[in-house]
């Protein structure tokens, strides 16, 4: 009996975390990892942010280059910048959230996995001043409670077809290029970061972001909103 207490909390452990989150990564048909169009459309999304430094930075290459992004926002940033997410907004740039605080949903049990998803959609809806429908997990990672509040919430799981791992800070611009160029393709969606990961990592995405612009520009891509990109997928 005192053996079996164990194993019957590792079971458990598995189902809330590992299983599910290979589910949602591989399996669940609901989650957007890609575009469902063969036209050679992307879409850029942006997590960790906003940030004081580098999101300005970061919309006024998108605005040089015309062209549309998705910020995944986590939501205590927001609440300390509410200018910064009205300015994203204003850009015309689509607004998904990233939890409050950032943690690994391994860390979480079921109060802080449901209150950490509500508490960043109230912020980022606070701060946009409209509704938000798409979410994105730190790491990608989702646990059971996360899971069952998307559905809850009616929100969108949005992943990504291609991780440059720009949060490295010894990931150099030009590492940060190339690690896009074998990974993307028609109905690709980019990650990259505005904040978060090493200290001053985001300065490399900075200077890369125009050259990968420019490079699927000349390839014939076109960049567009992930609304256009996931077109009727429902949400979770």
């Amino acid at each position: 009996m005192i053996v079996a207490v164990p194993v019957v909390i590792l079971l458990v452990w598995c189902l809330i975390y590992p299983v599910t989150d290979y589910y949602v990564r591989l399996l669940a048909p609901e989650v957007i990892k890609k575009g469902v169009s063969p036209e050679k459309k992307i879409c850029l999304t942006f997590d960790d942010g906003p940030d004081a430094e580098y999101t300005p930075a970061l919309l006024k290459i998108l605005q040089k280059a015309e062209i549309p992004a998705v910020f995944f926002l986590v939501g205590r940033k927001c609440e300390a910048a509410p200018n910064l997410v009205q300015e994203i907004r204003d850009a015309g740039h689509e607004i998904g959230l990233h939890t409050y605080y950032h943690q690994h949903s391994y860390l979480m049990f079921v109060y802080k996995s449901l209150i950490t998803m509500y508490r960043d959609k109230t912020a980022v809806e606070k701060a946009a001043g409209r509704p938000v429908t798409f979410f994105r997990p730190p790491w990608g990672a989702l646990n059971l409670f996360q899971y069952l509040t998307a559905k809850w919430l009616q929100l969108k799981i949005v992943l990504w077809t291609a991780n440059a791992r720009d949060w490295n800070l010894e990931t150099q611009p030009d590492g940060i290029y190339h690690n896009l160029l074998q990974k993307v393709g028609p109905g690709s969606i980019i990650v990259l970061h505005d904040s978060g990961g090493d200290p001053g990592a985001p300065r490399n995405t900075l200077q890369a972001l125009p050259r990968i612009i420019e490079h699927y520009k000349a390839n014939g891509y076109q960049f567009v909103a992930l609304q256009e990109i996931c077109g009727n997928m429902k949400a979770g």
